[in-house]
């Protein structure tokens, strides 16, 4: 069985380091504290492995058919169901589901500047080691 892999795919092989685990102050930015937080430990490629807590507002986007669709969830407290992705400094990408005060759910990839901490939030991130 032959299976065609997209030229966009990319393997690569390494090992998982150091965990880092880390409650968020209020107001900051979710993308720009967990890339602080890996210089902070001299990490240079991490993935989340999980996070949880709350949002001011939310801003996710996602590509539709008509191209990238932008969605604003309003606050205050936007709540982060599931959050993954991977750090790497100024190229960070961050997925996450949250749910509104109604309960309505949203899914989508993490604005850069713009999905700051209501409460807390807290991340566990682990250093990725590329072979």
């Amino acid at each position: 069985m032959n299976v065609a892999v997209p030229e966009e795919s990319l393997v690569q092989g390494g090992r998982l380091g150091r965990l880092v685990i880390a409650r968020l102050k209020p107001n900051e930015d979710i993308i720009d504290s967990a890339e602080a937080l890996c210089k902070d430990h001299g990490i240079h490629l991490a993935v989340v492995r999980g996070g949880l807590g709350s949002l001011i507002d939310g801003q996710l986007s996602y590509l539709g058919r008509q191209g990238m669709i932008q969605v604003h969830v309003e606050g205050p407290g936007v709540e982060i169901l599931s959050v993954s992705g991977e750090i790497l400094s100024g190229e960070s990408r961050l997925q996450a589901v949250v749910a509104d005060a109604d309960g309505k759910l949203y899914a989508g990839r993490l604005e850069r500047g713009k999905n700051l901490t209501f409460i807390t939030v807290e991340l566990t991130l682990q250093e990725w080691l590329p072979d």
